[in-house]
C-alpha cells in the first residue's frame, strides 16, 4: 500500500479550516524531507601567529550516506573531499583534498545512521568574511554533493579582550591526562542522552584574573528559556572552557546558544565594555524525526488533518516531556515499517506541510490555507484547470484526483489569490474507511 493511500486511510476525523487565505501555486514538484548527505562545522581560533587566524573545518559523513561494497569479509567505502575557501568576493584562496578510506565487518554498520566517519583540516586566515564550500564525492558510485556556507573569521591580535568560535560537543573524556573532545558537528544533540558540551577559548590580552561567564539559550522565536552564570579563573594569555547544557526540560526545535564572557580587572571589578560574546545555533531532532521539524508545538498543531479533536487536545495539553512521548507514540502508531528507524508516512506528511508553507501562503502560513489542507491530504493533483480570466466569474481552478474519483473546486474570492475551496469537505470523509 502506497502512502497516498495509508494517508487517506488515517482520515477518521478532520477538522475543517474556513476562511483561509493563499497564493496561487505554478507547478507542483513532490518534495521529500530527507538528511543532508554530511555536515560540517567551521570554528574559528587563536593561531598563534601575529597577523592571522586558525580557522578549523569538521566533516562527518554518515555510513548510510555512503555506497559500501563487500571485499572478501568487509564492507568497504571510500570518497574524496575538497575543501575551497573563498574570499567575501568569491575569489579561492585556498584549498585541500584528501581521500577518506572506511571499513566494517559489520553489514548492519554499512547502512546506519548512527555511525560517521569524522575528518578535520585547519587553514590559516586573515580575520575577515569568507565562503567555505566543501564537496564530497563517493568513489563507488561517482555522485558529489556539495555544501556551502559564509563564515567570520575573528581577530585575535587586537590588545582587546576576545573569545573563539564555540564547538558543539557530544561528549568529553580523559585519556592519558588529556581532554579528548568529540565533536557534535551536525548540530543536532536531540540524539544524546540528557546534555552535550560546549567548548571555547578565551584569550587574556588584558591580564584579568577570572571572568564572569553568562550562558543564555534563546527559542526560535528569540525568547531567552535558560541562563546560567558562573566564575571562572584565568591567569593566563589564553584558557579553554567547558560547560556541560542539559536537555532534558527542552523540546524538539532550533535554539541559539550565547556565551559572554565579563572579564574581572582586580579591584576594578568587573568591566562590561571589554566582555566577549560569541553565539551559534543548535537544533534538537529525535532520531527519524523530519528535518523540516524545527517547532514540537507547530508540528503537533499540524497534525490536525490526521488526527481526532480529542487526541489533539491530550497532546498539546501535555507538559513538555509528556507532549514528546505523546507525539512519538502517535507517528509510531501509523508506521508503515515499524521495525525500522524511519518512518516513511510522518516524513511524507511533513514534506507535504513544507511544500504547502512554500506553495500556498499567503497571509496565513500555507498548511492552514485551502489549497494547502487538500494537497498535504490527498497529494499531488492528478490534473489541475487553471482559470484566472473567466468573463463574469472569479478566478478559480479545479483539482481532480482520477484514482480517488475526487474534485475539488477553489475559486479565488477577493482577487488577490483568495482561493476558498468551494465543495464542503467533511461530506467527502463520510465515504472514507474508518
Amino acid at each position: 500500500m502506497n502512502i497516498n493511500k495509508i494517508l487517506l486511510l488515517l482520515l477518521a476525523v478532520v477538522i475543517v479550516p474556513v476562511g483561509f487565505l493563499h497564493s496561487q501555486s505554478d507547478e507542483f514538484l513532490p518534495e521529500l524531507v530527507g538528511t543532508p548527505r554530511f555536515y560540517f562545522d567551521a570554528i574559528s581560533l587563536e593561531s598563534g601567529e601575529l597577523g592571522v587566524s586558525r580557522m578549523d573545518v569538521y566533516v562527518e559523513v554518515p555510513y548510510e550516506a555512503l555506497h559500501f561494497f563487500k571485499l572478501n569479509d568487509a564492507f568497504r567505502s571510500s570518497y574524496d573531499m575538497t575543501i575551497n575557501i573563498y574570499d567575501s568576493v568569491e575569489t579561492l584562496i585556498n584549498e585541500k583534498w584528501w581521500t577518506e578510506k572506511i571499513e566494517t565487518k559489520d553489514y548492519n554498520e554499512s547502512v546506519s545512521p548512527a555511525r560517521s566517519n569524522l575528518s578535520h583540516q585547519s587553514f590559516m586566515l586573515i580575520p575577515g568574511k569568507y565562503f567555505i564550500e566543501v564537496q564530497l564525492k563517493d568513489n563507488e558510485t561517482q555522485k558529489v554533493t556539495r555544501l556551502k556556507r559564509k563564515v567570520d573569521v575573528r581577530n585575535y591580535f587586537s590588545p582587546k579582550f576576545s573569545m573563539s568560535d564555540i564547538l558543539v560537543a557530544s561528549r568529553i573524556e580523559m585519556d592519558s591526562g588529556k581532554i579528548v573532545v568529540y565533536p557534535n558537528i551536525s548540530g543536532n544533540v536531540g540524539t544524546l542522552r540528557d546534555s552535550f558540551y560546549i567548548f571555547f577559548e578565551m584569550y587574556n590580552s588584558i591580564s584579568a584574573d577570572s571572568a564572569k561567564i553568562v550562558v543564555t539559550i534563546h527559542n526560535v522565536k528569540g525568547d531567552s528559556i535558560n541562563r546560567d552564570s558562573f566564575m571562572y579563573a584565568l591567569g593566563s594569555l589564553k584558557k579553554s572552557c567547558f560547560y556541560q547544557i542539559t536537555t532534558s526540560q527542552f523540546i524538539a526545535g532550533d535554539y541559539l546558544l550565547e556565551v559572554r564572557v565579563v572579564p574581572k580587572l582586580g579591584s576594578s571589578g568587573f568591566s562590561d565594555e571589554l566582555s566577549a560574546i560569541a553565539t551559534r545555533s543548535f537544533v534538537i531532532r529525535w532520531r527519524g524525526l523530519p528535518l523540516s521539524i524545527s517547532d514540537l508545538d507547530l508540528a503537533i498543531d499540524q497534525i490536525q488533518y490526521i488526527s481526532s479533536r480529542d487526541k489533539l487536545d491530550e497532546i498539546k495539553k501535555a507538559y513538555p516531556e509528556r507532549k514528546k512521548e505523546l507525539f512519538r507514540d502517535f507517528w509510531k502508531k501509523k508506521d508503515p515499517t515499524p521495525n525500522t528507524e524511519r518512518n516513511e508516512l510522518m516524513e511524507e506528511y511533513y514534506s507535504r506541510v513544507q511544500y504547502a508553507n512554500k506553495h500556498f501562503g499567503h497571509y496565513i502560513d500555507g498548511w492552514k490555507s485551502d489549497m494547502g489542507m487538500i494537497y498535504i491530504i490527498f497529494g499531488v493533483p492528478s490534473n489541475i484547470e487553471r482559470h484566472p480570466f473567466e468573463m463574469g466569474s472569479k478566478p478559480y481552478e479545479v483539482w481532480t484526483y482520477y484514482e480517488l474519483n475526487r474534485e475539488f473546486i477553489f475559486v479565488d474570492v477577493s482577487g488577490f489569490g483568495d482561493y476558498r475551496l468551494q465543495n464542503p469537505l467533511w461530506d467527502i470523509y463520510r465515504t472514507q474507511p474508518r
